[in-house]
């Protein structure tokens, strides 16, 4: 840096224009492209800090210099007398310098970009100057002519997020798209195609270019491609990088809020899948570096904004063609790959009630690969919960009468399952209800039965000890579960279920504990879940159901 030394001097206190012109300009074609660009940025940063500095004094001396008529006169006359060119005043030092750094081409633009990058931090609001408007021509120019070094392309969008970081990364932001996505499309495929380290802030510069209104949008399309096929290496390579990942999904959040919370001029139809893989391809590495109740704020905000979104049953369509292992069985596909399907079971069921009949055909399917015991074991039990959510979720929806036809095969297998192979007395007495509210008229009887002569298998059995305690312990459960029923049946499936209840209640040999738990439950029910139609009638029954147990233990 010595050798830049006296270079600095001429330009912080220079007072002839054509030589600190001169001198800008051979600073520029001097430094080498390999050296440290930040040292020339800070050496800008100290010439507009002098020259704010030079300007300020000489304010407050000539207001503290008292004139009478005759001293301003030759004042005026002195100034008239010095020849223009060679004396400059400090605003007018600095605009040599800006226009030095226009005039440079070709490699010299780069330390020239950071000269003037590191001017226009230390000239902000301080002195009026084009220095951020020249900053930004210049990483246009930079980013658009053809280096032969990408070191130096990478050096100089990192003075470009250095530059962002003090000068406000909005304002930057708008500045760069204003002239073209060059700069956007370089600082996306220096981010995310070398495997170097990232600079966090480089992930908001970039978010904020794409979210300014400028911008085109088949240039974010072309870093949503780029997102994409990083995505898809990092998962091939298991390469999972908490920054490098965060960064990812900041990028494909401001992608969602430029459409859905931004201008929304240009459509997002065919793009909507590809941003919604990436998310599904970055996620294993969230797992591995976040887990999967501490998910970073940037993927929750995108999920939501994808889900949001969706209204046209092709995105979805398109989202099975690209990922052959959502129609793969559960141990034809690989742990890694299993995330992907794991994020993809969650995210179909924040859809399910958007979706349409012909994508609810593929997307049951695919839950029920996940919803059998042995995935339990592999790939694991939280595949098994997110499949059972998926279809309780379907069950809920039933927008176009698919839960009533999966209803009756899903009722038979978590009863099926119940009680060891995964399904616990909780999961049973959610599910078995949500699949028999799904059923419409007189055919959801059909399921009561069945639960009811489950029950009845335990009546009695077991000989004794422990198996008979066992027996009890099952029979109650299911029992509760029926209960539940009564605010799940159709209204005129009531009277007909509250009189197998109470006949097996009362009339039955049913243990004391086993009669209470239920009418309580029944009574909760009633107080908290039951509506206008069935309450009165419920009412009056648990009542009755109430004396009729305590009077047949008198």
């Amino acid at each position: 840096m010595n050798e830049y030394r006296a270079s600095a001097r001429i330009l912080a206190t220079g007072t002839a224009g054509n030589i600190i012109a001169e001198v800008a300009q051979d600073l520029f074609v001097r430094w080498q492209p390999t050296e440290a660009l930040h040292a020339v940025m800070h050496l800008g940063q100290y010439v507009g800090t002098a020259r704010v500095q030079r300007a300020l004094a000489a304010q407050q001396q000539d207001a503290l210099t008292p004139r009478n008529i005759v001293d301003s006169a030759a004042h005026w006359v002195a100034s008239s007398l010095t020849p223009s060119a060679a004396l400059v005043s400090d605003a007018q030092a600095v605009q040599a310098m800006l226009r030095a750094a226009e005039d440079t081409q070709g490699v010299a633009c780069v330390p020239a970009l950071a000269f003037v990058g590191g001017m226009a931090v230390a000239l902000d609001d301080k002195m009026p100057s084009r220095a951020a408007d020249v900053f930004a021509d210049l990483a246009h120019r930079v980013t658009t002519q053809a280096l032969s070094a990408c070191v130096t392309l990478s050096s100089a969008l990192s003075v470009c997020v250095e530059v962002a970081a003090q000068l406000g990364c909005r304002r930057v932001a708008e500045l760069l798209a204003r002239r073209s996505g060059s700069v956007l499309l370089a600082l996306a495929d220096t981010m995310f195609g070398s495997p170097g380290v990232l600079d966090p802030r480089a992930a908001d510069l970039l978010a904020e270019i794409i979210y300014a209104r400028p911008t085109q949008f088949t240039d974010a399309r072309r870093v949503v491609h780029v997102i994409h096929g990083r995505a898809i290496s990092q998962l091939l390579d298991s390469d999972f990088v908490g920054p490098r990942t965060l960064a990812m999904l900041r990028v494909l959040e401001s992608v969602l809020q430029r459409h859905y919370a931004g201008p929304r001029d240009p459509p997002l139809d065919d793009l909507w899948p590809i941003v919604t893989d990436s998310l599904a391809l970055l996620y294993p590495s969230i797992l591995h570096v976040f887990g999967r109740d501490s998910p970073p704020d940037a993927f929750r905000s995108a999920c939501l904004l994808a889900v949001t979104y969706t209204d046209e049953g092709s995105r979805v369509e398109a989202l099975f063609a690209g990922q052959p292992c959502l129609l793969s069985a559960p141990g034809d596909v690989g742990l890694v790959r299993a995330r992907v399907v794991l994020f993809y079971l969650d995210f179909f069921e924040h859809l399910a009630g958007k979706l349409s009949a012909h994508i609810l055909k593929r997307v049951v399917p695919l839950a029920a690969r996940y919803a059998g015991s042995e995935v339990l074991e592999y790939p694991g039990p939280m595949w098994f919960e997110s499949a059972h959510a998926l279809i309780l979720a379907v069950l809920e929806s039933d927008t176009h009468q698919m839960g009533s036809e999966i209803a009756p095969w899903y009722s038979d297998l978590v009863l099926d399952m119940y009680p060891d192979h995964g399904i616990s007395a909780d999961l049973l007495r959610i599910s078995y209800t949500a699949a028999v509210r799904a059923i419409p008229g007189h055919s959801a009887w059909d399921r009561v039965t069945i639960l009811l002569r489950r029950a009845d298998q335990y009546t009695g059995g077991g000989g004794g000890g422990v198996r008979a305690e066992i027996f009890a312990v099952r029979r109650r459960e299911l029992l509760l579960v029926a209960a539940e029923l009564l605010v799940g049946v159709p209204v005129e499936l009531l009277p007909q279920l509250m009189f197998e209840l109470r006949s097996r209640l009362v009339d039955g040999n049913e243990k004391w504990s086993t009669r209470v738990a239920v009418v309580d439950h029944c009574q909760d029910l009633v107080l908290t879940r039951a509506d206008v139609a069935r309450k009165p009638a419920l009412s009056m029954w648990v009542w009755q159901l109430r004396a009729d147990i305590i009077e047949s233990k008198l």
